[in-house]
């Protein structure tokens, strides 16, 4: 791992992935007012599927394997549902039409494991950037869960590591954002690696001191601060009316609603909600939905649940499942799909990483 780094290769592109990422953080968290001057960020993910597909150009092959085949139709159903969608409801774009071409390019090469520590490095690096936003941003913290997530993939699976690595980010994490999706997907990702560590072949000794110490650690916060939690985390969407789902959900449901009672088998366009109130539904499945119709979202559907079964059954990574895992759960409250003013470098590693997926029959660190 060392040796790539200090490569002059590994350097060159961990110092272009990390400025991309400092300066598409800065304008999601609309730095200065840096949205205004900036239309989307396709140019900037035009810019980094190029960097990507000059690195595999150079270092990697186009493969196929039974696992990559099934994944590549799936796919190829998918951007060609994308483009019928932009044709059929008149929202073509081309910036957007160019990067479903290099992604599909992408996926045809082996992506090596360097390529994907490289732009880890550099989203890692990228972090602190947020803390420049004169706001705590829902966006920043989900950014934060999904590239610490990524970051385990690397990491020491030792208790000592583990520590060294959670303390800071959960310090950035709790000053930046006071999204609950952030702070539940974060909780979940952390206690997942801890039991990682200390459950699988380990001795019994070190599981039932891992369990104790867990519960300690899950019930001390429930039992001093159980009414701050709960008022935090269900914000009184409980009354005697029954459950508030849009006061629990943070505004979310009804937006989901009008999506689903507005669907069309090739959806409404990339103006299908009102974007002077809302980014997006917050919502990766109804934006599909919304934006590129019924076809669309099911073979979306498909996609992520072939990837995260390749993971599992191909690849044996514990930590690429768990960043799968993550991406998605995050996309279900928060996270908008590609092409919008946030998550830029998430979405980057969601490519990246499935591209490595299917081309591995086992994960080998």
């Amino acid at each position: 791992m060392k040796q790539a780094f200090m490569s002059h290769e590994g350097l060159i592109f961990t110092l272009m992935f990390t400025l991309i990422f400092i300066v598409t953080n800065l304008i999601m968290i609309d730095y200065r007012g840096l949205q205004s001057l900036i239309t989307n960020m396709d140019p900037f993910t035009i810019l980094t599927m190029g960097a990507i597909l000059t690195y595999l150009y150079k270092n990697s092959k186009i493969t196929f394997s039974r696992n990559k085949n099934l994944f590549l139709i799936v796919w190829g159903l998918y951007i060609l549902s994308i483009f019928a969608s932009m044709l059929v409801e008149n929202h073509f774009a081309w910036t957007e039409a160019i990067i479903w071409i290099l992604l599909s390019v992408m996926f045809l090469y082996k992506i090596p494991l360097e390529l994907i520590m490289y732009i880890t490095a550099g989203a890692l690096i990228s972090l602190p950037s947020l803390l420049m936003a004169d706001i705590t941003l829902n966006e920043s913290g989900s950014t934060l869960v999904l590239v610490f997530a990524a970051g385990l993939i690397f990491m020491p699976k030792t208790n000592r590591a583990m520590m060294w690595y959670v303390l800071p980010s959960l310090a950035l994490l709790v000053i930046i954002t006071t999204s609950r999706t952030a702070m539940l997907v974060y909780l979940l990702v952390t206690v997942a690696q801890f039991a990682y560590i200390n459950i699988y072949r380990t001795n019994k000794k070190q599981r039932k001191n891992f369990l104790i110490a867990m519960g300690i650690f899950m019930l001390a916060p429930l039992i001093l601060f159980s009414r701050q939690l709960y008022s935090y985390f269900i914000q009184g969407s409980f009354g005697g009316a029954g459950v508030d789902l849009d006061r629990l959900t943070s505004g979310r449901w009804d937006p989901w609603q009008t999506v689903i009672a507005n669907s069309r088998w090739f959806g409404q366009g990339h103006d299908y909600v009102d974007f002077t109130h809302l980014l997006h539904v917050h919502n990766i499945v109804f934006d599909t939905l919304g934006r590129y119709g019924i076809l669309t979202m099911v073979l979306f559907i498909a996609l992520l649940c072939l990837t995260v079964l390749i993971s599992i059954f191909s690849t044996r990574s514990f930590n690429i499942t768990l960043f799968l895992i993550a991406f998605i759960l995050t996309g279900m409250f928060e996270y908008n799909y590609l092409f919008m003013f946030v998550y830029f470098s998430p979405v980057v590693l969601f490519f990246v990483i499935t591209g490595f997926i299917i081309n591995q029959k086992d994960f080998r660190s």
